[in-house]
């Protein structure tokens, strides 16, 4: 039984009906690469993972929570509920990842997007923690519901070519604070987005252990942002090595960054900082700078 109930969740009206054989499907959005290469791109599709939960809330009432005890290594998990079933005629909405809140207001879903950490060159198992999803209105049929997932964030994905050295961490920055650091969504509104309670001009990822580039290689980082407006923007990517050094890369993105997208950004030229400029933010999990309230 893989569905639970938070501790006094239900009141004499949101108890759910009682059905045989109700199954709940789970189905991910895949993220579609915004680059037109012609290798595909595996790392977009989608995956449950056998730790997800999801939170499930009905037209009125608490939130309840499912967690993925079956279905791991697929984009669409269906579920036998074992007898629990949904309320007939309510109408359900879903998000994920699970906070576990049971006072969450459906309103705020919270989205923080600090302190990114990838393991590894071109390593993107960090991005699930920061995959806000969200579901459309789901009504039970015929002893199913279907919940079909839409991704909030976006990855930029950036390819570089850089001098011999380690490198610490790659650091987006933007004309504008456009980078969402904490902020919401609305689970029930029309088109839910997020919105940011903080921003910044820059967006960071450090890296576990220091990248070594020996020769021309290549490594892949990704940052997971929320949907920005970039087209025909210059924007500074920047490198900063074990050493401290920086070695900045200009680039004007040709479109803007949607939801559930990949966007590529190359970078072969790079120009040393002298280090009297100073550096991109560093150790941007225990703080950094912010601007503005974007509410």
């Amino acid at each position: 039984m893989a569905i639970l109930m938070l501790a006094n969740s239900c009141s004499k009206q949101e108890t759910a009906r009682k059905q045989d054989n109700i199954s709940v499907r789970f189905v991910a959005q895949q993220i579609i690469n915004e680059e037109q290469t012609k290798s595909a791109y595996v790392d977009g599709q989608f995956q449950w993972s056998a730790q997800d939960t999801v939170g499930i809330y009905p037209d009125s009432g608490s939130q309840i929570y499912f967690s993925m005890a079956e279905g791991a290594g697929t984009s669409s998990a269906t579920f036998d509920g074992g007898g629990w079933g949904f309320r007939s005629k309510a109408v359900y909405y879903s998000y994920y990842p699970f906070i576990a809140d049971f006072y969450l207001d459906r309103h705020r879903i919270p989205v923080s997007l600090t302190g990114q950490v990838q393991d590894g060159a071109s390593n993107l198992d960090h991005f699930g923690q920061y995959d806000y999803m969200y579901t459309p209105s789901a009504t039970e049929n015929s002893g199913t519901i279907t919940f079909s997932y839409k991704h909030l964030v976006c990855i930029i994905r950036v390819t570089a070519t850089l001098p011999e050295g380690s490198y610490r961490q790659i650091t987006i920055t933007a004309p504008s604070a456009v980078f969402a650091r904490e902020g919401y969504f609305d689970l029930q509104s029309d088109a839910p987005h997020i919105i940011a309670t903080q921003s910044s001009n820059e967006l960071t990822v450090a890296f576990k252990e220091p990248i070594t580039v020996n020769g021309s290689q290549q490594f892949m980082a990704y940052l997971i942002s929320n949907p920005v407006n970039l087209k025909d923007t210059e924007i500074k990517v920047s490198a900063v090595d074990s050493n401290k050094k920086q070695f900045d890369c200009k680039k004007t993105p040709s479109k803007n960054y949607e939801p559930a997208t990949i966007n590529g950004l190359s970078c072969t030229s790079w120009t040393e900082v002298p280090q009297t400029v100073g550096l991109a933010i560093d150790d941007w999990g225990q703080g950094g700078s912010y601007s503005g309230e974007a509410e």
